[in-house]
């Protein structure tokens, strides 16, 4: 694309310079440029991209996008903008043709659930015949065919957002949907997509590192309501999915959009289950929904879930899907890898992996589990070093919830394990080490052990790593994968 017509699509763009140069990419990390890429000079929480111009010049960037005067080599187009970190998705979304508005776009916000309702909620249009696409923690999926998210983010740079969203436009997706965290919303990474859906799990005490309070964290999450309010029309009225049980209901409702659906487990939410039944593996109900009521049966346990099908079923629902496509669509999923993944090689006991990592993630984990539970409740858990959650309450909510806990390493970085783990234990009130609990830094070892005190009736909870295929340790990421590491020990105890 030439500079001048990619400048003249992102708003508030002034170009200075040769505007006939080619643009064959957009970059905002120096040592990733290309030859013939425009880099975007973006101010980040620890570095300035501003410092990183002459790198990329020499790397081979073909013109700078910039917020400040700065110097550059004589030459180099430059294209100022207002702000580089807005500007980036303006950038990209152009650069790629705009693609958010040849598609529907859902985007799925909140604490806990986000990546489960993603995928159920592409599941649910699969099955319905509306060809789908998603981007979430685990994997970005176009038309079925996945590929692991190995960036680290779960909702990349805007440059990979618009690049996947293009992708799915040229594959024929009808919809993609958007697992979409807080840092997304307030660094613009999806600032350039034109959703049509904004739905929430829940919104409880994370990201109080980047977040100065519980207000300021919802205000960034309630961005994707703004965002589907304000996105091209596309025919679909713009619709916001709510959480009626969740403290941030109140003041989302108030934010302003075409329609407003509530789910909850009460009769005065919008969707809502009727004649529920729990079971060990799942559980079954009649969804009730302004637009008519469907039979479901879900495969996926835990009452947390039937929370995520009733906010896919919203979403489905305000993308076009036929109420009478819901129950089939959400009877034919089974789980999201490393989301309560259960691990059956049968044992007498039961494994499951969950990616809790928080203080909240891990009680609700404990006692979705407690109910099914013949036997004692086992865990293994530890807290991540670049983790502003509660490790206190982490410790806390394993001494409340489980019969016997082990407190072990997720990765530490370049904390000492120990140190870690001495802070989880610190919330531990009334249980006595070697009894009720012990410390195991090795986390292979740790989940070896609780295997082998697991008994017949037994539930254990492997918490933490889910679906991840690294640990990141201080020398580096290295190889992990926590079903190979669960189903070793089994086959070991079996012998």
């Amino acid at each position: 694309m030439r500079l001048e017509d990619l400048a003249r699509g992102v708003p508030g763009a002034v170009l200075e310079g040769n505007a006939d140069v080619e643009i064959s990419g957009i970059a905002y990390d120096s040592r990733e440029v290309k030859p013939g890429d425009l880099f975007v000079a973006v101010k980040g929480i620890n570095s300035d991209g501003h410092s990183y111009l002459g790198g990329a010049v020499a790397a081979g960037a073909a013109a700078v996008a910039v917020d400040r005067p700065v110097d550059v080599r004589p030459g180099t187009p430059v294209l100022r903008l207002p702000s580089t970190r807005t500007g980036l998705a303006e950038v990209a979304a152009e650069f790629y043709g705009r693609p958010s508005r040849h598609l529907y776009v859902a985007g799925i916000t909140g604490t806990d659930g986000k990546t489960t309702v993603t995928h159920m909620t592409e599941h649910v249009l699969m099955a319905a015949g509306i060809v789908a696409g998603a981007m979430s923690t685990v994997a970005f999926s176009v038309r079925g065919a996945e590929t692991d998210n190995t960036s680290g983010q779960t909702t990349t740079e805007a440059p990979q957002v618009q690049e996947w969203l293009r992708r799915m436009a040229d594959a024929g997706v009808r919809c993609a949907v958007i697992e979409t965290t807080s840092h997304a919303l307030v660094q613009d990474r999806v600032g350039a997509c034109d959703f049509d859906v904004a739905a929430f799990t829940n919104v409880g005490h994370d990201h109080m590192d980047y977040h100065a309070t519980w207000e300021d964290y919802l205000e960034a999450k309630a961005r994707l309501i703004d965002l589907a309010a304000g996105g091209a029309d596309k025919g679909i009225e713009k619709t916001a999915v709510l959480n009626r049980d969740d403290p941030s209901y109140e003041r989302l409702s108030r934010r302003s959009i075409s329609r407003r659906w509530s789910y909850g487990m009460t009769t005065a939410a919008d969707l809502h289950p009727l004649d529920l039944s729990l079971t060990a593996t799942g559980s079954r109900f009649r969804l009730k929904t302004p637009l008519g009521e469907s039979e479901v049966s879900l495969a996926v346990p835990a009452r947390f879930n039937v929370y995520n099908a009733l906010c896919a079923a919203g979403v489905c629902l305000a993308v076009g899907v036929p109420i009478e496509e819901i129950g089939p669509g959400l009877a034919g999923f089974d789980g999201v890898r490393g989301r309560l993944e259960r691990v059956d090689l049968g044992q007498d006991f039961s494994v499951f992996i969950d990616f809790a990592h928080s203080a909240g993630a891990l009680a609700s984990a404990l006692a979705e589990l407690r109910p099914f539970t013949r036997g004692r409740l086992i865990a293994v858990f530890g807290s991540t070093a670049r983790s502003d959650h509660d490790r206190p309450g982490m410790g806390k909510a394993a001494a409340d919830l489980s019969d016997f806990f082990i407190i072990t390493t997720d990765d530490p970085l370049r904390e000492d394990p120990a140190e870690i783990a001495r802070d989880v234990q610190s919330g531990v009130i009334g249980k006595a080490p070697g009894m009720d609990y012990e410390i195991v830094l090795d986390r292979r070892a740790a989940i070896k052990r609780a295997i082998e005190v697991a008994r017949p009736g037994d539930s254990v909870l492997l918490a933490g790593k889910g679906h991840e295929r690294t640990m990141q340790m201080a020398a580096g990421a290295e190889p992990w994968d926590e079903r190979a590491e669960a189903e070793a020990a089994i086959r070991e105890k079996s012998r």
